[in-house]
């Protein structure tokens, strides 16, 4: 991958005046030219030109009686969701070019958030601080004035969600709730973003490799997106801590970031293999390596934050 965005670089001058392909062969080595090759699917190469032309989105948000939001907060809550669709766009390469059809409703407390979801779902509403409700394209959350940051991670995580759920139908619930985590901690700093480690998955990640009570990485990977969600629901959503803090490890390193990437659009091509079966085919070294570095990962090679 650190190949091929180099050779982009080098072509750039003459990407701006003509038409750009790229495929990858059957050994997964991506290739570009300025000629489309007979027998071959090729995707169009989209060259951003600058820093600084990221395209704003005008960010619907309704807040109920009784919820009251600054100007700064309206604002940051439109720069936070821009910057999750930055992410996607510029870091998995969705090539987004239109905003995902949502809107934030802003409840005042856990009581009318409840009572509001009672209408959508069927039996027990789960616990949650948000939702994103896919029939109606809308991002539900509620104030917490204990901690008002948190409610505005919060819809982070579910604009996540959002973008997922609109844009790959078959994303497996692990990486699409490991992927919604990182957007809590995404921030920009300059020109770049970045993504902070997540201290409440790494204290639940800790607790748990300590007792040895983590689940290896190929059991989560080999779940049905029905029994992950089952598993961690029944286990005290232990197991959506460590997917967080798998996909952070993923990030973290070109050859993780390389693997999460080619994951990604092969879901969102409309395969539907466990993610297990991909690892050797996708990961450097394969599934034994992936588990090796993990553990390293978890003994001390954590990292503060991730910049891109």
């Amino acid at each position: 991958m650190a190949r091929c965005s180099f050779f982009v670089l080098l072509l750039l001058p003459f990407m701006l005046h003509a038409e750009i392909y790229r495929y990858t062969d059957e050994n997964g080595v991506v290739h570009f030219g300025d000629r489309k090759v007979q027998g071959r699917q090729q995707e169009e190469v989209r060259i951003r030109s600058g820093g600084s032309d990221w395209q704003r989105y005008q960010i619907d948000i309704v807040t109920a009686d009784g919820v009251v939001l600054t100007e700064a907060e309206r604002e940051r809550i439109e720069a936070d969701v821009n910057h999750v669709y930055r992410f996607f766009d510029d870091i998995l390469y969705f090539d987004l070019f239109r905003t995902v059809p949502v809107n934030i409703l802003i409840l005042p407390d856990a009581a009318s958030y409840r009572s509001y979801l009672r209408q959508y779902i069927e039996g027990a509403v789960p616990p949650s601080y948000g939702i994103f409700l896919g029939a109606t394209h809308q991002i539900v959350v509620y104030i917490r004035d204990e901690d008002r940051d948190a409610t505005f991670r919060t819809i982070s995580h579910e604009t996540g969600h959002a973008v997922l759920a609109s844009l790959t139908r078959y994303m497996p619930a692990w990486l699409n709730e490991g992927l919604a985590e990182q957007m809590e901690m995404l921030e920009r700093q300059g020109d770049h973003l970045t993504i902070r480690v997540h201290p409440d998955n790494t204290e639940v990640v800790e607790y748990l490799r300590e007792r040895q009570l983590l689940p290896k990485v190929a059991d989560f990977l080999s779940m049905q997106s029905r029994d992950w969600r089952n598993h961690y629901i029944d286990r005290g959503y232990s197991l959506q801590a460590q997917t967080g803090e798998f996909v952070y490890f993923l990030l973290s390193t070109p050859t993780g970031r390389s693997f999460l990437t080619r994951l990604v659009h092969q879901y969102k091509r409309g395969d539907r293999t466990l993610a297990a079966y991909l690892v050797d085919q996708h990961y450097v070294g394969g599934m034994r390596v992936m588990q090796d570095n993990w553990a390293l990962w978890l003994q001390g090679r954590r990292t503060d934050s991730v910049s891109f």
